[in-house]
């Protein structure tokens, strides 16, 4: 590896790596609720029980990464703290996948840009986007996934047509698709990419390296998937299911998510990355350009049609990012190069001047004022217990993962490993109660991912949190259910109308049978904050 590449990687490890322990130093965790689901499964695999959700009970494909769950199993099975660990693989991986997409523009730009640092400065910008630092440290499988996303492409592009080459590459599609599962449309997409004839749209062309590039892929994706199909039942993931099924309003949901998260992705940022993309031009249109960049378009389609994600930041814009992204380069390159009225900085000034920008207008975002936040603390020697809800439950919540952590700890104390409890959300409650969960959204529950929405019920499209059922969770008689999904400064036993968004809880709280059987039983946690909880009678 070159010197200077050298010094590019460890520069981008050192940022992710500092502003991930400052957000640490003021957060309770950086790490999302979700990523508890992995961790809960890596716990129950290692342990002997199977790919279960609830020990004793039917498998089921609950989590969104085979390849990153058993990443973690793997942590697990060394005795790795599973969230320490995932942090530190979260800042590698973040850092590997903008040194890949450096790779990749060094592979397109090296030999045409005038400015030689013009790729490096696209990086740069990539790298101090919220996104990439949001998910950097949040526990899940996304900086993983951008990582084998960019290096699959790079070395798609690098190796050559040659029989071995092709299957490498179709070993390493295979791989990305058993990350992420609709990571299938890179591969059809790239497959169409090799066998058309040139300059035709619908001629094809059937060699040996695309022989051996599908049979690479089959090999690795085709055994995995027979394997996964034949264990778990279902052609999707349990995921996919409790995440569809909203006909128009998903796809509407899917649209707003794309804008919200490119919109977050910068915020008034994207007033200086939209002047450089005026100095674009057509001539700098290449066909390989074009191909990465239709990756990234196809990729948003398939987001918009899915519905998008209830998470911000863009997860599943992320890791196509830096492929809408393709562009900027050379017009940064002509940007830096150009010549401008009435502006007569030399091309490094020009750069430091877009970076001040850009670095004013993100300053204000949450994730930096958290590592500044968490400067603060380092400097004051201390660290501040946040709050997790207000008093009225009407403020903007500080540090909600805190509170589902509490939770779990507290059920913990008060309950055995057999009994359940019908909660949402599932993550930290799970994993730090151990006891076992009936997810009421349906992500580890099959009968209520495979159950339809009901148009007519369907008031706000949130993927992943919209499908419910309220007898079905009764005829289970869990011990505990869990309505209010956060603390509360006083008991609280209506359930707040964050909470009645979600079907389930909703249908339980109008339900006669629930009120029969089941008596309010708050909890205080810490300080007079009270975990809101019911009880079934016949546990009295």
């Amino acid at each position: 590896m070159p010197k200077n590449k050298i010094i590019i990687f460890i520069c981008l490890l050192a940022y992710f790596a500092i502003i991930n322990f400052l957000r640490n130093s003021y957060l309770y965790t950086t790490i999302l609720d979700d990523a508890y689901i992995f961790f809960r499964y890596a716990e129950n695999i290692v342990n002997g029980y199977g790919f279960v959700w609830n020990i004793g009970e039917a498998p089921v494909e609950g989590y969104t990464s085979f390849l990153y769950l058993s990443t973690l199993i793997i942590a697990k099975f060394f005795s790795f703290d599973l969230e320490l660990f995932a942090i530190f693989f979260g800042t590698i991986t973040s850092a590997f996948t903008l040194y890949f997409v450096y790779l990749i523009y060094d592979y397109l730009y090296s030999s045409s840009l005038t400015s030689a640092s013009a790729n490096i400065i696209a990086v740069i910008v990539l790298a101090i986007s919220p996104a990439f630092t949001y998910w950097c440290a949040a526990g899940m499988e996304t900086s993983f996934y951008s990582m084998f996303l960019l290096l699959t492409i790079y070395y798609f592009l690098k190796l050559p047509n040659s029989v071995r080459a092709s299957l490498i590459k179709g070993i390493l599609f295979g791989l990305l698709c058993m990350l992420r599962f609709e990571a299938v449309i890179f591969f059809l997409i790239v497959l169409y990419y090799l066998v058309k004839k040139d300059k035709s749209l619908i001629k094809i062309k059937i060699d040996g390296s695309a022989i051996m590039f599908v049979l690479g892929f089959t090999v690795i994706f085709g055994t995995y998937f027979i394997w996964r199909w034949s264990y778990f039942g279902y052609f999707f993931p349990n995921t996919f299911y409790a995440k569809t099924g909203g006909g128009l309003q998903q796809i509407t949901g899917g649209f707003l998510y794309i804008v919200k998260s490119l919109r977050l992705f910068y915020g008034y940022g994207w007033i200086p990355i939209v002047f450089v993309l005026l100095f674009f031009r057509k001539n700098m249109f290449t066909e390989k350009a074009i191909f990465l960049f239709s990756i990234g378009l196809v990729s948003l389609v398939t987001t918009i049609l899915i519905g998008g994600d209830h998470f911000h930041l863009g997860r599943f814009v992320l890791p196509v990012f830096p492929l809408l992204f393709i562009f900027f380069p050379p017009a940064l390159d002509k940007m830096l190069t150009a010549q401008i009225t009435h502006l007569k900085l030399k091309s490094t000034f020009r750069a430091v001047v877009l970076f001040v920008i850009v670095v004013a207008l993100l300053v204000a975002k949450p994730v930096y004022q958290e590592a500044i936040s968490g400067f603060q603390n380092l400097l004051e020697g201390k660290k501040d217990i946040l709050v997790v809800y207000d008093e009225s439950s009407e403020e903007d919540i500080i540090d909600w993962q805190h509170g589902f952590i509490m939770m779990g700890s507290a059920l913990k104390l008060i309950a055995n490993k057999d009994d359940y409890i019908a909660v949402v959300p599932i993550g930290a409650i799970s994993y730090f109660s151990d006891i076992k969960v009936i997810d009421m959204v349906g992500i580890v529950d099959p009968v209520i991912a495979h159950e339809q929405i009901s148009q007519n019920h369907l008031e706000k499209w949130t993927p992943g949190h919209t499908k419910g059922d309220g007898k079905y969770i009764l005829s289970r008689k869990p011990k505990y259910i869990q309505l209010t999904d956060y603390l509360t400064r006083r008991s609280l036993e209506i359930p707040h109308k964050r909470s009645l968004q979600f079907s389930s809880v909703k249908e339980l709280w109008r339900t006669k049978e629930f009120h029969n059987d089941y008596e309010f039983f708050p909890i205080e946690v810490i300080d007079g904050w009270y975990y809101n909880l019911f009880r079934r009678k016949s546990f009295q």
